[in-house]
């Protein structure tokens, strides 16, 4: 990547990941045209490969991107003090559906190369999620309050299985209104409540 993007005013750096969300968003990798997204930035073919050298490292570093904005987001919204997994989990899905809604393309991008199967950029994202949910596991894991469940070492199968819901809840949201989003956090909420009920000791059985 050349450094000369980063010199380029902000506005202008923003257009360029933008366009990109937008135009990945719509098109698979191996369809999405570089022409299209200079043309959609207003800028010429050659000065986007001077920027990027190829389409891949412009579409890696898209990537990068999004996902450093949703973990900033995630810094701002999420209170740190949050010990209990089920509170910590819930609102980390109204995060993730809020992002939705306020940034559909973006989540449109990392939804589509979450699942890019293309060989030409399948083996990076696919690190690069190993690593991304490596991370998230841990924090999550490092955090909760052990002591409400009744079986603590189930809470390793416990995530991954709410991850697998969240995952699947999450799936073709990106184009509902905000009404329709809060109604799957609301159906997500009751799943994580009948699991409560299964792994927490029962003084814990409070409503989420």
């Amino acid at each position: 990547m050349n450094q000369a993007y980063f010199q380029l005013p902000l506005d202008k750096q923003n257009n360029l990941i933008n366009d990109g969300y937008k135009l990945f968003a719509i098109y698979p990798y191996k369809k999405a045209s570089m022409i299209a997204i200079a043309n959609e930035a207003d800028i010429s073919k050659s000065l986007l490969f001077y920027y990027f050298k190829n389409k891949k490292e412009y579409y890696l570093f898209l990537f990068d991107t999004a996902v450093d904005f949703i973990d900033e987001y995630k810094e701002k919204s999420i209170d740190k003090e949050i010990k209990d997994f089920f509170e910590l989990i819930n609102k980390t899905m109204e995060r993730r559906m809020q992002i939705i809604h306020d940034y559909p393309y973006l989540y449109k991008f990392i939804t589509r190369a979450y699942y890019e199967n293309f060989e030409d950029i399948k083996l990076e994202i696919d690190e690069k999620k190993r690593i991304m949910l490596q991370t998230k596991e841990e924090e999550i894991l490092n955090i909760i309050d052990y002591d409400k469940f009744k079986n603590p070492s189930d809470v390793k199968i416990l995530l991954d299985i709410v991850l697998s819901v969240a995952e699947g809840c999450m799936r073709g949201l990106e184009d509902l209104d905000l009404w329709k989003i809060q109604g799957k956090v609301n159906e997500f909420k009751v799943m994580m409540n009948s699991l409560k009920k299964y792994y927490y000791k029962k003084e814990y059985l409070i409503k989420l």
